[in-house]
């Protein structure tokens, strides 16, 4: 008589998510847009437009759901970033603009 072995069902691998290429996109132009906005911080009208822009980029990445390849949340950092530059511009314009010209709009 014969023993068969059994067979053993395969055994799962652990694949790293691939990274979309669209996802990954938008996160880093939103952490790009949020370094840059606060390079120019003194460019009043430049700078809030491309940090809210940052901003959105980042919140659809977030909701997306995108990750690095190690799994970094590269979205919250530039969501960080984006907002921490847009309050950090519109703050210092408001407050700079009451103190030299005493009017807060």
């Amino acid at each position: 008589m014969e023993h068969t072995t059994p067979h053993t069902a395969p055994t799962a691998t652990v694949t790293k998510p691939i990274v979309a290429p669209i996802g990954g996109g938008l996160s880093g132009a939103s952490i790009g847009l949020g370094f840059f906005s606060m390079i120019v911080f003194f460019w009043f009208p430049f700078s809030p437009i491309i940090s809210s822009v940052g901003l959105i980029l980042g919140l659809i990445s977030l909701c997306r759901g995108a990750r690095g390849p190690r799994g970094e949340n590269f979205a919250l950092g530039g969501v960080a970033l984006c907002g921490l530059s847009l309050s950090l511009t519109i703050t210092l314009n408001f407050v700079l603009r009451y103190l030299q010209w005493d009017t807060p709009f």
